[in-house]
């Protein structure tokens, strides 16, 4: 169960097509593996039809209405194209939608790059084209540690398998994770101890080592 989750104000914009895709991607991700924040979704949808079903719209030139339904009708299926975020009524949740853009549902099978001894990623960011944001897999050794960085713009993490901890809690398998600027966020995440952690990261901008020798690796840093 999960018991990390997007925020209200994030779930509000994911309901109303208005997040960036790379960041619905990461929400939609969570959605297929949490049933509470399913529920919260599907309240919101259902208040939004109902505030919208009672709107009237104001005096207007004529057809200007109508033109903005049409976008926004447009802007709302062109999210869920891309991000599969309307669920599938015949399933009991929601599909995951990174299933589609694998080459295997077996995490060992993946033609993980090595980033260091203990990390490895997969990347998505080219395959999916969603704007400036990186995508990628990471795997993470069970008990190995990700060197000590700050972020340098949003980030958010959703474990697919596995967990971590660092200095702001500890996160398992389902866990949506934000990161956004600030030293607060500077962070030393360590997977747990039983299995390798697998996580989806959606990262808007290089994150930067803070310790060692790791802060030679910056200026190389996507």
């Amino acid at each position: 169960m999960s018991h990390h989750h997007p925020d209200d104000m994030t779930l509000v914009e994911y309901s109303a097509g208005n997040l960036d895709l790379a960041c619905a991607l990461a929400v939609s991700v969570h959605l297929s593996m949490c049933g509470h924040c399913r529920e919260q979704l599907r309240k919101l949808n259902t208040l939004g039809g109902s505030l919208l079903d009672s709107t009237q719209p104001a005096s207007v030139e004529e057809g200007s209405f109508e033109a903005l339904m049409a976008h926004i009708e447009s802007s709302k299926c062109a999210t869920a194209d891309a991000v599969s975020s309307a669920p599938d009524e015949q399933l009991p949740g929601y599909r995951n939608p990174l299933l589609k853009y694998l080459p295997t549902d077996r995490w060992d099978d993946l033609p993980w790059s090595k980033q260091t001894g203990d990390i490895a990623k997969y990347d998505l960011t080219d395959k999916l084209g969603l704007g400036d944001f990186e995508v990628v897999l990471q795997r993470i050794r069970a008990g190995a540690k990700v060197p000590t960085h700050r972020h340098q713009g949003t980030e958010l993490t959703v474990i697919m398998q596995g967990g971590f901890s660092d200095e702001n809690g500890v996160y398992h398998e389902g866990d949506f994770v934000s990161h956004d600027v600030g030293p607060e966020h500077i962070h030393t995440p360590r997977a747990l101890e039983n299995e390798d952690c697998i996580c989806l990261t959606v990262v808007q901008a290089p994150i930067q080592f803070t310790k060692g020798w790791h802060r030679l690796l910056n200026p190389f840093m996507r």
